[in-house]
């Protein structure tokens, strides 16, 4: 036997509407029930008001009658016009029983006819230019009047009710699971590896589904870091390793043309391992900030004394090159801050080294720590060749160096970028100030 298969929100809007269908099937039995049993309707009211009905609607106009306003049955109730002396102008017979008996003004009787009791009412009206007599005749035993209600009122709300129920559930179901719908087309889509940056972004919608919807986001954020981060190294190592390898591979191809002595060889082993220790330091570098952005290294923030800590550094930091510069600092005691000591470490060694390579012969750096309201401040000054104001956004890019320095110590260029990432890491920021051929303070601040 096959199988139907009908998605949620048709089973849902399915379930709503037969629900709905039962409970009024149940409801207008019950209803039968009791008016069959126990609900007295009251012919002779519903005869009196019918009557009294027409004939405040009767009108004379251009010397006639307005039939279209009178009511000649309604809720079982038959009712007839006549003139002064008797004669029937217009209306509605009983089939079956003749209602010959004399009027009587606003006077309800009893009438035996066809084998029948028959309630019947008659209201004189005065019209002024003429009179008439207005006739309604009902069974005594008529329950037409609020059986008829009812079932108007089934027969035309139930159907209303029943597509109120089908659109309502149907939109509620959609509703629901519409967030479902936009996860798995955007997890299709990254899983295709259309857009790494697309997200959910779910406002709307059940709570359950927010949240899911925010657990996707967390975990293609986590993806799409860590993809950006793979092609980042990828093509930062692709980029800078090609230098130092063609050197490598030149120098040899040199060392087997030309070298002839032990000393020839000697000096191409040197140039070849200069090469390699820059290559590893840059893959290094590289893998530090690869994996400072993809979280795989656990780098624990601790609440510790930073004033202590940056006194230690800057008195074990020894330059590449002193160059006659003279270091000052002023730490202000008892700054208390939340870092990890190896990044702080590598932000300090980094921003000192970056000043000596930059800074002025026999010029002076400076190094100070202050604490500035809920902040850690730490600055590096020097008095060297300065960054112009068009650059100071690019010295944060990677592989980025001052054209004053590029090629003479063999910088990776990664320096800076690694402090500003460092720092963010640990929910701070970098910053710097420069004037062209005066100096820069790099600025690093830290939450306390």
């Amino acid at each position: 036997m096959a199988r139907i298969n009908l998605s949620a929100k048709l089973r849902l809007t399915a379930w709503f509407t037969l629900m709905i269908l039962l409970l009024s099937a149940m409801v207008l039995v019950f209803v039968f029930v009791i008016n069959g049993a126990s609900v007295t309707d009251d012919p002779a009211g519903r005869l009196v008001k019918v009557v009294q009905h027409n004939a405040s609607r009767v009108e004379f106009d251009n010397g006639g009658f307005e039939w279209e306003d009178i009511d000649f049955y309604r809720r079982g109730v038959y009712c007839s016009v006549f003139d002064a002396d008797g004669v029937l102008l217009r209306g509605a017979e009983i089939e079956g029983a003749e209602i010959d008996v004399p009027f009587d003004d606003s006077v309800v009787r009893t009438v035996r006819a066809g084998g029948s009791d028959y309630f019947v009412y008659d209201v004189f009206v005065d019209m002024t230019v003429t009179t008439l007599w207005i006739r309604g005749v009902i069974d005594s035993a008529d329950r037409s009047g609020l059986m008829h209600t009812i079932m108007v009122l089934t027969w035309t709300l139930l159907p209303c009710i029943l597509l109120l129920t089908a659109v309502g559930g149907w939109l509620i179901a959609r509703n629901a699971f519409r967030p479902m719908e936009l996860i798995v087309k955007r997890a299709n889509s990254i899983s295709d590896g259309q857009d790494l940056s697309a997200r959910i972004d779910l406002r709307r919608g059940p709570s359950e589904m927010r949240l899911l919807g925010r657990t996707f986001d967390r975990m293609f954020g986590r993806l799409e870091a860590s993809f950006n981060a793979e092609r980042q190294f990828a093509s930062d190592a692709a980029h800078e390793l090609r230098t130092p390898v063609a050197v490598i591979l030149a120098q040899c191809d040199r060392a087997r043309r030309k070298d002839k002595t032990p000393e020839d060889y000697l000096k191409s082993m040197d140039v070849i391992e200069a090469q390699g220790h820059r290559m590893s330091e840059l893959i290094d570098q590289l893998l530090s900030l690869t994996r400072l952005q993809q979280g795989v290294d656990r780098y624990p923030l601790r609440a510790a004394d930073l004033s202590e800590f940056l006194t230690a550094l800057n008195d074990e930091f020894v330059p590449a090159a002193e160059r006659g510069i003279t270091r000052t600092a002023e730490i202000e005691p008892g700054v208390t801050a939340r870092f990890n000591p190896s990044l702080m470490a590598r932000i300090v060694q980094n921003l000192l080294q970056n000043a000596y390579k930059y800074g002025r012969d026999n010029g002076r750096v400076a190094l100070s720590l202050k604490k500035e309201g809920k902040t850690a401040v730490l600055r590096v000054t020097d008095d060297g060749i300065g960054i112009a104001k068009e650059d100071q956004d690019k010295i944060w890019q990677r592989f980025w160096q001052a054209d004053a320095s590029r090629g003479e110590d063999g910088g990776s260029g990664l320096g800076l970028s690694m402090v500003r990432e460092m720092a963010e890491f640990q929910g701070g920021a970098a910053s710097v100030e420069s004037t062209l051929g005066e100096g820069s303070t790099f600025t690093v601040t830290l939450p306390l």
